[in-house]
C-alpha cells in the first residue's frame, strides 16, 4: 500500500534519530547529520578543517582506519605530517597524545577507546589541550559511544562521528556526524 506513504514519512524516523543522538551526546538535532559511514563523516571533517604545510595531524598507532586514511590523503595534499602516537613505556596513551599536541598541530583525530586493546583516552584533557594550541579535535566514537557516556559540552570536539552498528545497536550504513556550531 505505497499510496498510504506521505512525504512526512520520509523524514519522521530520520529526524527522530538525529534528536535521539543529540540527546545522547548533549547536542541539538541541528548539530547532527546522518551519514553512511564513519569514514564519510571523517572525510567531511577533512574537507573543512584547514591544514597548512608543516603542520601535524595527530592519530594513534593502530587506530581504526576510518579515522586515518582521510588524514593521510589530506597531509599528502597539503605538505603536512600525520603522526601516529605510540603509548609511552608506562602505557599511557593520553600522556603521549598530550605531548604530541603542540603549536604545529592542526588536528587531533582520535577515538575515545583504541579498538586493538581497549585503552581509553582522556578526551576532556585532550580537548582542552587542542583548544589551547588552536587545533581541531575530530573524534571517531564508534568503539565507545553507547557503551560509555559522552558529552560534547564537556569535551568540545569540532567534529564527532559514530557508526551505528556497534554500541548504538543499529544497522550497517547508518552513522552520525556531529558538527560544532563554529563549523
Amino acid at each position: 500500500r505505497p499510496w498510504t506513504i506521505s512525504s512526512e514519512d520520509f523524514f519522521v524516523d530520520s529526524e527522530r534519530g538525529r534528536r535521539l543522538l543529540g540527546e545522547l551526546i548533549g547536542a541539538t538535532a541541528e548539530a547532527v547529520a546522518i551519514v553512511p559511514s564513519a569514514s564519510y563523516g571523517i572525510a567531511v571533517a577533512a574537507a573543512n578543517v584547514p591544514v597548512l604545510g608543516g603542520q601535524t595531524i595527530i592519530t594513534l598507532a593502530e587506530q581504526f582506519p576510518s579515522n586515518v586514511y582521510a588524514w593521510r590523503t589530506l597531509a599528502a595534499e597539503r605538505g603536512a605530517e600525520v603522526r601516529a602516537v605510540e603509548a609511552g613505556a608506562d602505557g599511557d596513551l593520553t600522556a603521549a597524545v598530550l605531548a604530541a599536541i603542540d603549536e604545529r598541530c592542526a588536528i587531533a583525530a582520535l577515538p575515545e577507546v583504541r579498538w586493538t586493546d581497549g585503552r581509553r583516552l582522556d578526551l576532556v584533557a585532550i580537548g582542552h589541550r587542542c583548544r589551547a594550541v588552536g587545533a581541531a579535535l575530530v573524534l571517531d566514537l564508534t568503539q565507545s559511544l553507547g557503551a560509555l557516556p559522552f558529552d560534547v559540552g564537556t569535551v568540545h570536539p569540532d567534529f564527532m562521528v559514530v557508526a551505528g552498528y556497534k554500541w548504538l545497536m543499529g544497522p550497517y550504513s547508518l552513522s552520525w556526524l556531529y558538527v560544532a556550531r563554529e563549523w
